[in-house]
């Protein structure tokens, strides 16, 4: 009893000193306000209605979301954003200052009515104003259509030109990045595809590398401005860029992983497909070095970046798997994770994956042009 007696005091003791520490704490300095919607007059909200089946809510895209582009759409030196809607129009909101936005959408022609995904800002016709380009999963979820390309004006109004630029795609892309692969001075593109499939994602399926997968990623190369035309012209050149997979493509993002002087490509995909490390190798073609350079990817692959994450000059790759908020959800999602699953992966040509976030640091080790990290 008297062991008791002194172990619950110590308790006590600690409890009260606790309590007291935290009633003189003084809060830290925070680096962000939360600003609400009536100070700075952003009002978007993409709304997803799944209960509604006259909407084609059909499969696990639509809960994918939309995507945000930061641009100064008038050259004020203020950036403004633009939303993507699945459900809804997309918005523009406009910088005033002092963190104030206008809702200029209608009166700029940027409505639209398609299940709209990601979005790039890019000054795709070098006349010094951004442009938007805006990836299309479909009219809705069952029905295909192209992709956007609102070319600004210079008056706060913008014209849709994808089909005039090559751009009109009409995969079910999420998102698409713009970087001047072959290194001719302007800007190609690479856009990544979403495997729409009766299968479940994580059903284990041969892969298809034949370059025809109606989910294969896309690069459109710039050929400049024709004769007569004010404006370039892309061309797809995906399987001539040897670019043939059939993942479920999430993210995109463009760094020179192995330091030669030419922009590479690492592509995020979801559930079972492997992601991707295109190689460039300076002819206009790629090559996927994911085997040989990663040892384990994020198996549910939400995103991807790049950047020095400690400072010795190479870029380091990270990745975001679809993880639960808690660890009771972590535990029951967990269960199809088992060695024969693994192994039946491995046998049809899957690279290890595993659920979890992923940091892939650069050792800059690079044998045969190979990129090869940790």
């Amino acid at each position: 009893m008297k062991e008791r007696f002194v172990h619950w005091g110590y308790l006590v003791f600690f409890a009260l000193i606790a309590f007291l520490t935290s009633c003189t704490h003084k809060p830290k300095d925070t680096l962000f306000t939360q600003l609400s919607s009536a100070a700075s007059g952003i009002h978007f909200s993409n709304d997803v209605h799944d209960s509604d089946s006259s909407r084609s809510f059909i499969n696990e895209f639509g809960y994918m979301g939309g995507g945000v582009g930061i641009g100064d759409f008038n050259n004020d030196g203020l950036k403004d954003i633009f939303f993507t809607g699945n459900q809804v129009s997309c918005r523009l909101y406009i910088n005033k200052g002092n963190n104030q936005f206008e809702d200029i959408t209608e009166k700029a022609g940027l409505t639209t009515n398609v299940w709209c995904t990601g979005v790039s800002i890019v000054d795709i016709n070098n006349d010094g104003y951004d442009d938007i380009y805006v990836c299309v999963f479909g009219k809705d979820l069952q029905h295909p259509a192209k992709n956007l390309l609102f070319i600004n004006q210079h008056n706060l109004t913008f014209k849709e030109e994808a089909a005039e630029y090559g751009l009109a795609d009409t995969g079910n892309s999420t998102q698409a990045v713009f970087f001047d692969y072959d290194k001719d001075g302007d800007l190609d593109m690479y856009l990544t595809n979403y495997l729409l499939s009766s299968k479940n994602g994580n059903t284990i399926f041969p892969r298809d590398r034949s370059g025809r997968s109606p989910a294969n990623d896309r690069l459109y190369r710039n050929d400049g401005n024709p004769p007569g035309i004010n404006h370039p012209v892309f061309h797809d050149v995906t399987l001539q860029a040897n670019i043939k997979e059939d993942g479920y493509g999430l993210g995109v993002t463009v760094s020179d992983f192995n330091d030669d002087g030419w922009p590479d490509i690492y592509v995020a995909n979801d559930f079972l497909s492997n992601d991707e490390l295109w190689l460039n190798n300076r002819n206009g073609t790629f090559t996927n070095v994911i085997s040989e350079s990663i040892q384990h990817q994020s198996y549910s692959s939400m995103g991807a970046d790049a950047a020095d994450i400690n400072n010795d000059g190479l870029p380091d790759i990270v990745s975001l798997d679809m993880l639960p908020e808690y660890n009771r959800r972590k535990k029951m999602t967990f269960s199809f994770m088992n060695y024969e699953r693994y192994r039946l992966e491995r046998s049809m040509g899957y690279q290890p994956q595993f659920m979890r976030n992923m940091l892939q640091l650069n050792n800059g080790n690079y044998q045969k042009d190979k990129l090869s990290g940790k």
